[in-house]
């Protein structure tokens, strides 16, 4: 920490102006280095930039010790930079360069494209700021002692210094400098992320003393982050093909960006930085790679990155890791340490192998839900997400479908987050059917006689809803899945339920083995251990997992747990893996209602369907539903339990010849009214010697043959 304001004001701005000149000045120099063209003027930048860096460095020598052995080695760590500087120009010297021209067989050559000299600059602009900082630190009295140094120590000074005030703002003040002077060689985008990147370094929550300052800098930093990664997820989902070098940048940021944030975490509960502060300079080493190796955004190798499966894994990976600390981050500070850690049922370590495992295990999973399942972890995806999703309502085609969106927007807003966690006590949860209950089973409290009608009406009320109009009331709307999943870039991905091993082998709408198996697992689980808590509550038995409830605990472990490791794993088994493996035992019983109810899928027209050469409703489908347009064209219906009425099939199709039908439909039709809505007016366009009718010319199709 930094003991701030131990200067006079004068001092501390005489510091900071020395602190703003220098990042002017190594900001330039970098600039000069990476495009130079020739030794010679290499040769003097980097002369320069070495002694620039060795001025706080010498510094040290005389602050740490102030009389005449300072001063000898003051001079001689300022000379040991000077001489590393000049070994390019006395090279030069060697190889007979004479003039300043640099006419020699190097002049044409960019030697900022060389990664030795990449990381020359790189290394000197940190070593300077870290010992600047340093140096700072020690005339503002806050900086390590040396003496008697171990390991432990030298970690503990290393935190102090880089997560101070004088490193981390000296860094963010030298990355604005950087960026404005590069800024003509970025794409917006790109260049939009950099910024974003300097603003987060401000906002370093270890910099600063003050509770306030704490308080902006992780409230200011977390939505910041959240801003970085809708850009991020937004341009790579209007961008699929990426140039490599900013792929692999992608991917360095937001797994750099996890780690500071699992610091930062665990900065809050111990006070310990030094996580935090390697996170720091290795976003630091990262954001100068790319400020003066700009050619990685525009370079000539590119990657479609819906074909990468292991680069998507790292993507999604990554940025939970983030978001996941981060959640823990704003927990502990607005509920407090103490608060949150004593919330959490955390089991010691005892006992012999074999229970230490187990509680091991235990405890893993009752923290990882201890976050997932917090308002502030809800909050913040919430706010991710559903920008995600209000950019889809954006380009949606069919208004049921914008209206669905924005009822699913709503339904998390309120059902998920603010009726259970700010206006309903938790004590009066487990009364109330449909909302204390969300999950059916475990949500809200264990299985006791009490709470049977709340139990039974939730029940009731989802499965009414199911049976009326689908197991898209829970599956599209009202669970927190479907946020997750049709947001843009995370719809772009169902892709991988055709492309990936497993997602192919959980294809079309039959019940494969996997889903079966684990179908009956699930239920076997949830109503086992259901059955315990319920003869846990009425004192028949007592059975629990190291004091949680047998019910509670198994709710945790699929829905805070389990389902992330499903949804990070998307690349691999596809979207709405939930549905697809049979996982979740509240959906598969809606699903089951459903496939008994109104709720279907129909067309128009089945000779479209026949004729039609893209088959693009199936392709659409986020739950890999591929046999959809067989039974469109063999009952002009298509009826699945795993259908979750999302509707982008109707979207995709290009003669607008599907739509969904309802117990809405079914009462049209006993009043006498149409319940199918009309024909599109098509136009004939020939397609492969074959005629086929299309929207609006045929326009939507002859772009979809186009690409």
């Amino acid at each position: 920490m930094d003991s701030w304001m131990s200067l006079s004001l004068l001092d501390e701005a005489i510091l900071w102006a020395i602190a703003v000149g220098t990042a002017y000045v190594t900001a330039v120099l970098a600039k000069k280095l990476t495009e130079a063209e020739g030794l010679m003027q290499f040769g003097y930048s980097f002369f320069l930039l070495t002694v620039l860096a060795g001025m706080p460095a010498a510094a040290l020598g005389y602050l740490y010790v102030p009389n005449f052995i300072g001063a000898f080695w003051a001079v001689w760590i300022n000379m040991g930079f000077m001489t590393v500087g000049l070994i390019p120009m006395i090279y030069g010297f060697m190889l007979g360069f004479s003039d300043y021209s640099g006419a020699n067989r190097y002049s044409k050559i960019r030697l900022g494209s060389w990664p030795w000299v990449r990381w020359c600059v790189i290394f000197l602009i940190l070593l300077n700021e870290f010992m600047m900082g340093w140096a700072f630190l020690l005339v503002n009295g806050a900086a390590p002692v040396i003496g008697q140094l171990t390991l432990i120590r030298a970690l503990e000074g290393f935190g102090a210094i880089v997560s101070s005030s004088w490193f981390v703002f000296s860094m963010a003040i030298e990355m604005f400098v950087s960026l404005f002077i590069f800024r003509r060689n970025f794409p917006r985008v790109p260049f939009l992320i950099l910024m974003i990147q300097a603003m987060i370094m401000m906002l370093t929550p270890t910099a600063l003393s003050y509770p306030a300052w704490r308080e902006l800098a992780i409230y200011g930093g977390s939505a910041l982050m959240t801003v970085l990664f809708i850009l991020l997820f937004d341009y790579l989902y209007r961008n699929n093909i990426l140039n490599i070098g900013f792929s692999k940048y992608i991917v360095a940021l937001v797994g750099i960006y996890g780690v500071m944030m699992g610091g930062l975490f665990t900065w809050e509960i111990t006070g310990d930085t030094v996580i935090f502060s390697v996170a720091i300079l290795s976003e630091m080493y990262l954001y100068f790679g790319m400020i003066i190796r700009d050619e990685r955004f525009t370079g000539k190798g590119s990657t479609r990155w819906l074909l990468q499966p292991w680069w998507a894994f790292g993507i999604i990976l990554t940025t939970f890791v983030s978001e996941f600390f981060m959640g823990g981050v704003l927990d502990l500070e607005i509920q407090g340490v103490n608060n949150f850690l004593s919330s959490v049922n955390f089991e010691p370590l005892v006992g012999g192998i074999l229970g230490k495992l187990s509680a091991l295990i235990y405890n893993f999973i009752i923290g990882f839900s201890a976050i997932t399942s917090s308002p502030w972890f809800l909050i913040m995806m919430g706010l991710e997400m559903g920008t995600l999703v209000a950019l889809k309502v954006r380009v949606a085609r069919e208004f049921e479908t914008k209206l669905r969106l924005v009822l699913l927007m709503l339904a998390y807003a309120v059902y998920s987050v603010l009726l259970p966690y700010f206006l309903i006590p938790a004590s009066q949860l487990p009364l109330i059917p449909w909302v204390g209950w969300s999950m059916g089973v475990g949500t809200a409290a264990a299985v006791a006689p009490v709470f049977f009608i709340g139990i039974a009406g939730t029940y009731l009320v989802s499965g009414t809803l199911s049976f009326l109009f689908g197991a898209r009331q829970l599956c599209s709307v009202m669970c927190t899945a479907p946020l997750m999943y049709q947001g843009t870039f995370y719809d772009s991905m169902k892709t991988f339920n055709r492309t990936s091993r497993l997602g192919r082998k959980l294809l079309t709408s039959r019940m494969s083995q996997i889903y079966k198996v684990t179908l009956l697992l699930v239920w076997a689980s949830v109503i086992s251990t259901s059955v315990l808590s319920y003869l846990n509550s009425v004192g028949i038995v007592k059975f629990t997992f190291f004091g949680t409830d047998t019910s509670q605990f198994m709710y945790s472990f699929y829905f805070n747990f389990l389902w992330y490791v499903i949804f990070i794993s998307i690349p691999f088994i596809g979207t709405y893996g939930c549905v697809t493996t049979g996982m979740c035992h509240w959906g598969t019983f809606n699903q089951f209602v459903s496939r008994f109810g109104f709720f279907r899928l129909k067309v128009l027209d089945r000779e479209v369907c026949k004729r039609c050469p893209t088959k693009d409703c199936a392709k659409a489908c986020p739950v890999g539903l591929t046999d959809m347009p067989g039974h469109f064209i063999a009952k002009g219906e298509f009826k699945s339990s795993k259908c979750c009425g999302v509707g982008d099939c109707i979207s995709a199709c290009p003669y607008r010849n599907m739509y969904i039908y309802d117990v809405r439909h079914w009462i049209r039709e006993k009043l006498g009214k149409p319940s199918s809505p009309k024909m599109p007016q098509l136009q004939t366009v020939a397609v492969a010697n074959r005629q086929i009718p299309s929207v609006e010319g045929g326009k939507q199709l002859n772009a979809k043959l186009e690409d």
